[in-house]
């Protein structure tokens, strides 16, 4: 089911990739003085609860290599939507590493590229735009990170330790009423590379779970740590231009709902009208 959509998107991804992640364009006084600033937003949110975990295994769907696709489905819970994290020892490892830099901050602060041509001169222009859309709340909103993004998130770390290897995961999160309950089905693909192959993107099992009436509540993905000078930093928590094309071909051909990102502290979220306020390739 859904074989025309799964090509258009599968295919924009292929192209595009997941996410093209722009550090800020901040003067270095700016950096400076972000780099040094107490990040006392997420250090108030560090709340783990036991509630907060997958009650199952995983099926996998398939394999390509190292890369999986893999699946859940469960009772949907409102912990899972709430500013807690699970307890897991390699996530809060990472977390704590992100904090010693003086890197755990809502609006990210890494070195810059030098673009080599104008066309790239345009490219991150158009993310600057995205990304200032993002901070000032004009296109969706930054918040802490919740409960299910962030078991998302630990999962991938658990299997490619994120400090050492960075590694972007893409999830499916579609919510149903089954016999009267609530559930989510989420369905994630990754790999131990940068980017995960088409094969494990599973828009074709998305594309079922939606033709079997199940909502399609939003597509999450990661960015990936960067650096500031010798200190890490953490992605930017913004959809780049070419996230926007895909996630607007998933709108038109799926129904999704809204987009995320995360990097593992803080989540973008942006609904499918907004979409169109953000710039795209």
């Amino acid at each position: 089911m859904g074989g025309r959509r799964t090509a258009l998107a599968a295919a924009v991804l292929t192209v595009l990739l997941i996410s093209c992640d722009r550090p800020s364009s901040d003067s270095a006084a700016e950096k400076e003085t972000a780099a040094t600033q107490v990040a006392s937003e997420s250090r108030e949110r560090e709340t783990t609860d036991a509630r907060c975990a997958f009650p199952t295994e995983p099926e996998t769907l398939r394999t390509d290599g190292s890369a999986v696709l893999l699946a859940w489905d469960f009772p949907d819970d409102a912990v899972y939507s709430q500013t807690v994290l699970p307890v897991d020892s390699a996530y809060r490892a990472y977390r704590t590493a992100i904090r010693a830099d003086g890197a755990d901050l809502k609006h990210p602060v890494s070195d810059q590229p030098t673009p080599q041509t104008d066309d790239e001169a345009e490219l991150w222009r158009n993310e600057d735009i995205n990304r200032d859309l993002a901070q000032t709340g004009e296109a969706g909103i930054i918040e802490q990170i919740t409960c299910l993004d962030a078991l998302l998130f630990a999962y991938q770390n658990s299997r490619v330790p994120q400090l050492t290897q960075p590694t972007e995961f893409l999830a499916s999160v579609l919510r149903k009423e089954v016999a009267g309950q609530p559930r989510l089905v989420v369905v994630f693909g990754a790999g131990d590379e940068m980017f995960p192959p088409k094969t494990v993107y599973g828009f074709d099992v998305v594309d079922e779970y939606v033709a079997a009436g199940w909502r399609y509540s939003y597509a999450l993905h990661n960015h990936t740590i960067q650096q500031n000078g010798e200190r890490l930093a953490l992605g930017t928590p913004a959809l780049s231009s070419s996230d926007v094309q895909l996630m607007r071909n998933l709108v038109e051909g799926t129904g999704l709902e809204s987009a995320r990102v995360t990097n593992g502290f803080f989540t973008y979220s942006v609904s499918a009208r907004e979409l169109d306020r953000l710039r795209s390739r």
